[in-house]
């Protein structure tokens, strides 16, 4: 399709520049360049925000008639920047997600979350097919907005559980007969997120226990946020009470990334590469590849015939991001970086150690990638220190405050 868009635009100049003007012609359309064709809309990227603004007000009227009349159908026409000049500084990260119009709702109802604007409702749904970037919004959101006030009240760390996490400690804490203090741990005046809200599914006891924190957080001041692959209303098996408080607060689909949310991401993987030799390739694969972020790391990775773990380039530079979560870490635990990386198997420098392991692997970080940071340990050694965090958490409140602290 991209071929023949380009065939199209360059069978099309002349009439642009005969019913422009040369002089209009050569100060805002020349610079323009095609990029993608889809659904009936052509995606345009001018050179800079003002000639993208000009093209908007005065000819895109114009370029919809020429081009419709070259492909004899009607078309739109969208027309777009370069999100920096410098494609190899793009980040694709819980840190800097890729916004456009499949989760700008999401990440526009967030963004007022973490400015502390008032909103009608605490609580907050977000559903959508896996791999279109729920989990990278909520962590982008808890990066954004740990500990800032939030509508005159003081902020606080976001308590954070995956439903099966959830799950293993509900189930602990029924054990030993420490279900209201988990209650009162999920209750308490900071922001909540439940990710993987479905697999809440033919779990009754779970369901009638979660149905009980959100009554009781409506009088918080602090949100609490739902992320889940179903609306709750095709939630399997789901208690209609809960899916009706669930559908008390806002609710918001997110759909699968749209041709430029493609394109930004398979650039930002591609780095500088995708700005000389590769652009024409990136640009087609993005015309090509219709599906959610997992589809696009794999198209990509084929495309550089590499074989890749599956979680690798959700960030752009796991060094880096290892490195501020060690510092973390060390400063936490009081426990010096040098340590965590070291052989010492004290039980205050080991407990650190798998903190540092668990939060690398929730911040998208392969196993193989952490033990290489981690002073070349095995990926099973990782994915040991990785499980037995999570059976400390299941029974420990302090602990998963001090991990809240730290994501």
């Amino acid at each position: 399709m991209l071929p023949m868009l380009e065939e199209s635009w360059s069978r099309v100049q002349s009439a642009l520049r005969e019913r422009a003007g040369t002089a209009a012609y050569d100060a805002w359309l020349a610079g323009l360049r095609p990029v993608l064709l889809e659904r009936g809309t052509v995606y345009l990227e001018a050179q800079n925000r003002l000639a993208a603004d000009r093209v908007r007000a005065l000819f895109q009227p114009l370029l919809q008639d020429v081009l419709s009349g070259d492909f004899g159908i009607d078309l739109a026409v969208e027309v777009q920047i370069p999100e920096s000049r410098n494609f190899d500084e793009l980040e694709v990260s819980p840190q800097q997600p890729v916004v456009d119009d499949s989760n700008r709702t999401a990440w526009l109802v967030l963004k007022s979350l973490g400015d502390g604007k008032p909103m009608p409702s605490n609580l907050f749904c977000f559903h959508g097919p896996s791999g279109v970037g729920k989990t990278f919004l909520l962590r982008w959101w808890r990066e954004q907005s740990d500990g800032r006030p939030r509508g005159g009240r003081p902020g606080a760390p976001c308590l954070w559980f995956e439903l099966p996490d959830l799950l293993k400690a509900f189930q602990s804490a029924h054990h030993e007969n420490r279900v209201p203090a988990l209650f009162e741990e999920l209750a308490q005046d900071k922001p909540l997120v439940l990710d993987e809200f479905h697999r809440i599914a033919g779990k009754p006891k779970l369901q009638k226990f979660v149905l009980g924190v959100l009554r009781a957080r409506e009088a918080v001041g602090q949100p609490t946020v739902l992320a889940s692959r179903w609306h709750p209303h095709e939630v399997h098996d789901l208690d209609p009470t809960l899916a009706s408080s669930c559908l008390a607060g806002f609710v918001a689909a997110i759909e699968r990334p749209g041709p430029m949310a493609r394109l930004r991401y398979l650039r930002a993987l591609a780095g500088k590469p995708s700005r000389n030799g590769l652009a024409n390739q990136i640009e087609s694969m993005a015309q090509s590849v219709v599906g959610g972020y997992p589809e696009l790391r794999a198209a990509w990775a084929r495309q550089r015939g590499a074989h890749l773990p599956p979680k690798y380039l959700e960030l752009i530079d796991p060094s880096r991001v290892f490195a501020r979560l060690r510092d973390r870490v060390a400063e936490k635990f009081a426990a010096p970086a040098s340590e965590l990386l070291g052989k010492r198997q004290g039980r205050a420098i080991s407990r650190a150690r798998k903190a540092l392991a668990w939060l690398c692997l929730q911040n998208g970080l392969s196993g193989s990638e952490v033990g290489r940071f981690l002073g070349n340990r095995t990926r099973a050694a990782v994915s040991y220190m990785a499980l037995s965090l999570q059976e400390e958490l299941a029974k420990s409140p302090e602990l998963r405050q001090l991990l809240e602290e730290l994501q």
